[in-house]
């Protein structure tokens, strides 16, 4: 003990010592280690934190599906049979993310997310309440008898102000007056991966919430939208789990074959179930191979800056050990063992990355800070559950990375140094010692990596960059220029099939009155953003699908001139307007990879569909096509859309476009007036420009872009340091023989050229192999594992991005090569020839 700690007094001495040395190394490390820390901390958070709940590897998650599309949701009756015939969990639980209105009166409705419940769900998770009680047995039996609700900490906090007396008084949910019965704890967000639920209802009140279709979500085996959570019994495995739920599905499928072998057409769907475990659900398992994939690139791009500051670290520790060679040869020749020398550099070496990694924490805390508060605003409700501390998994990967690089860069140095001939060196052979250093592969390798992985970081920043410029709303086939959006989320209480049309009609004239508004226009969800198309079967005249296909297809519901006001291109026929109303002839407008898919070279115009079922089938006219690029543009392949008429549907939840001649955010007030003047209880709140809406959907492209630039400039500052410094310290070395050539004739320009060009070779090098690696990386950002494209609109070898990037960093590495190469042309001959 005594001597590691006069190692670590003299390493501090001698790293003092050498102040601009340690410094640079220093901000070097804490850069790559404080970069891997806020990546991991948020791959941790999403990825790799289990749920809070209790016992978190006894959860698992079931899904109802099939073979093309095996996670999807479950109907509540099969859950109920589920429930009762499972020999293999302690408990069966069914959730399903909802949105509730909360609250009444003007300026007092605001939307909130929640999830409906089974009665033992929160037995089942082991969560219990901050205050007051969850649900019981019997709340969860006879629908609309037990009018309760669970409200989430944050909106005790944020609506109730933390009242302590909240528990049993009632709170307007949907226009429904709910009992509240306790509070979650802070840390219990829900089941919603990434978003926060703030209230939780027991599912058999859905009928009081939404009349229309609460019944039909209770009884009915065709309405599937409830997610299956079991615990398993503590000597069952999952493996026993799926066995039991694969001979249960099968004995459903003879039971209900309605439900369990859908009929589409002429082709049939087999159901199944799918069980998971808690650790493949923390991402939705249909996106879980994409987030392990973005994670993983992400983690890659961090790690080349780490690995860049690491070669700036090893090329400065082999420089030191250069300027080190008289101590140590002093050191061996009074007797220390070469082990001794080792482990003396190898403690300086750790000690200096252990610096860099307690910076590296807080630079890591910074920089998740700065993220939480560039996040673009959120749609009403919608709350980040992103927990970003810095918990022990952090903590020990920040500690791990910053041992092993103190270890291992530092021991080449080392190894080096303990190497020393101590003749030589003590009889001060300055030029055996420069022609050492000159002869030196591993600093030229080092330079060379540092340029390439550089380049590569560039590659991949100026690409990711470019492509965001391009995905902008006006780049997707619709207009974004001065557009407010306005959700509009009517009460089914309050508004049936009639009203609701009244409704629709009456807010778009009332919206299109008002000063600088030029056309409005009604839309399902949101164009290109959160919650834009549902899916919905259909039968297509004159198709027939093949053995196990599909008609289960994207559409949205969309209201009169739509297409039209948004700018979206024709390629054949007329936009739902006026004409299309309640008890008109029902019509659908198509993309292009729809009328080519089912109707190939002959003409859509004029086909029809068939949506619903039995008594409620409903043939629709194709009156129009309309480009691909629209709604769709962010997915990998565009696929077949359909959009209906509003006005010939019973259909509540809609966004009011507005387009304005002037400025939107100065009509988004207008349009919240006029949206409570015709009712004071419809949420207001979220109405904004369609710019801001977009942001959202834009997040993580602009998070990739933020990351992958922001780590392509620090390569670019580390590649600089780290040409700079070779060099630099190559020029020091050679001052002498810098001299003799003066003395001999060379001038200036020769110099120049000598010193600039052997640092530019080494430059040319490193872009030649950073450009092979670049083309690398194109093919893993264009790979099909995203579910998205990660280039859109641009091509995988832009050449503009290749050669920009390229010319920027051979510019800024002459200029690294430059200013040492300009100091030795002023080099004294008369006094480097002085030196022995």
């Amino acid at each position: 003990m005594d001597t590691l700690l006069n190692d670590l007094r003299y390493g501090a001495k001698m790293l003092w010592k050498s102040k601009g040395v340690t410094f640079v190394a220093m901000v070097s490390l804490a850069v790559g280690i404080g970069a891997n820390s806020a990546i991991f901390s948020i791959v941790n958070s999403l990825l790799l934190r289990p749920r809070p709940v209790a016992m978190p590897d006894q959860l698992v998650e079931l899904y109802t599906g099939e073979r093309e599309k095996p996670y999807e949701t479950s109907s509540y009756p099969s859950y109920l049979d589920f429930r009762e015939r499972n020999e293999v969990f302690t408990g069966l639980a069914a959730y399903s993310i909802w949105q509730f209105k909360l609250g009444g009166g003007a300026n007092q409705v605001e939307q909130v997310w929640g999830e409906t419940v089974s009665g033992n769900y929160f037995d089942v998770l082991g969560v219990s309440a901050y205050r007051g009680r969850t649900f019981s047995a019997d709340e969860d039996v006879v629908p609309n008898r037990n009018p309760v609700v669970v409200i989430g900490h944050s909106l005790w906090q944020r609506r109730f102000h933390s009242d302590p007396s909240l528990i049993g008084k009632t709170i307007t949910i949907n226009n429904h007056a709910l009992t509240v019965v306790g509070i979650m704890p802070p840390q219990y967000t829900g089941m919603m991966r990434g978003l926060s639920a703030e209230v939780w209802v027991p599912a058999m009140m859905i009928p009081a919430l939404e009349p229309s279709l609460g019944e039909a979500r209770l009884n009915s085996r065709g309405n599937r939208w409830v997610t299956m959570v079991g615990r398993l019994k503590p000597d069952t495995t999952i493996e026993q789990a799926r066995a039991r739920f694969e001979l249960l599905s099968k004995e459903m499928q003879a039971a209900h074959p309605d439900e369990w072998a859908e009929k589409e057409g002429n082709s049939v769907r087999e159901l199944f179930v799918s069980v998971l475990s808690e650790s493949q659900t923390r991402v939705h398992p249909q996106m879980r191979e994409a987030a392990y994939a973005v994670a993983a690139l992400l983690f890659v791009i961090v790690n080349l800056v780490m690995l860049i500051a690491c070669m700036n670290l090893a090329s400065m520790l082999l420089a030191r050990a250069v300027a080190r060679r008289n101590e140590i040869a002093i050191r061996l020749a009074l007797g220390a063992s070469r082990r001794r020398i080792i482990r003396q550099l190898l403690t300086e070496s750790v000690l200096l990355s252990s610096i860099a990694g307690i910076a590296g924490i807080l630079l890591a805390v910074w920089l998740l800070s700065l993220l939480m508060a560039f996040m673009p605003a959120l749609p009403e409700g919608i709350r980040i559950a992103l927990d970003l501390r810095l918990d022990w998994r952090v903590v020990v990967y920040t500690i791990a990375i910053s041992t092993i690089t103190g270890v291992f860069f530092g021991l080449t140095p080392a190894l080096q140094s303990s190497k020393a001939d101590v003749s030589t060196v003590l009889k001060d052979d300055s030029t055996v010692a420069t022609g050492r250093y000159r002869k030196s592969r591993l600093r030229m390798s080092l330079v060379v990596a540092q340029v390439a992985f550089s380049l590569l970081l560039l590659i991949g920043a100026g690409l990711v960059l470019r492509s965001l410029e391009k995905i902008r709303p006006t780049r997707l086939g619709f207009s974004s220029d001065n557009v407010v959006v306005a959700p509009v989320m009517l009460d089914e209480r309050e508004y049936d099939r009639r009203k609701s049309h009244e409704f629709y009609r009456s807010v778009s004239e009332r919206v299109g009155a008002l000063p600088g508004v030029q056309a409005v226009s009604l839309f399902e969800g949101m164009p290109g953003g959160f919650m834009s198309q549902s899916r919905r079967s259909v039968e297509i005249e004159g198709y027939k699908p093949a053995a196990g296909e599909s008609l289960h297809l994207e559409s949205v519901m969309v209201g009169p001139r739509y297409f039209s006001n948004m700018k979206v291109p024709f390629v054949q026929g007329r936009d739902i307007d006026e004409r299309d109303q309640d008890g008109a002839p029902c019509v659908a407008i198509v993309n292009e990879v729809f009328a080519q898919r089912y109707f190939g070279a002959s003409a859509a115009l004029g086909k029809h569909l068939t949506r619903g079922r039995d008594s409620q089938k409903q043939v629709c006219e194709i009156v129009g096509v309309i480009r691909d690029n629209n709604f769709q543009a962010l997915q990998k392949e565009v696929q077949p859309l359909f959009a209906l008429a509003v006005m010939q549907s019973d259909y509540r939840r809609m966004t009011l476009l507005a387009t304005t001649n002037a400025d939107p955010a100065s009509v988004v007030s207008s349009v919240r007036r006029a949206i409570q003047e015709i009712d004071p209880n419809m949420p207001v709140s979220d109405v904004q420009t369609i710019g801001e809406n977009f942001s959202v959907v834009l997040y993580p492209f602009r998070l990739l872009a933020v990351v992958m630039g922001a780590c392509g400039l620090m390569a670019l500052l580390l590649a600089t340091i780290g040409i700079y410094g070779v060099v630099s310290y190559s020029v020091a070395q050679r001052t002498r023989e810098v001299g003799i050539r003066m003395a001999l004739g060379a001038v200036r320009s020769d110099i120049l050229r000598l010193v600039v060009g052997q640092g530019m070779i080494l430059v040319v090098w490193g872009l030649a192999l950073g450009l092979l690696l670049g083309f690398a990386l194109t093919r893993v950002l264009t790979s099909s594992i995203f579910e998205t494209e990660l280039l859109f609109g641009v091509s995988a070898t832009d050449s503009l991005t290749f050669a920009g990037v390229t010319i920027l960093l051979a510019l800024v590495a002459l200029a690294a090569c430059y200013i040492p190469a300009l100091r030795a042309t002023k080099v004294d001959p008369v006094v480097a020839l002085r030196q022995s």
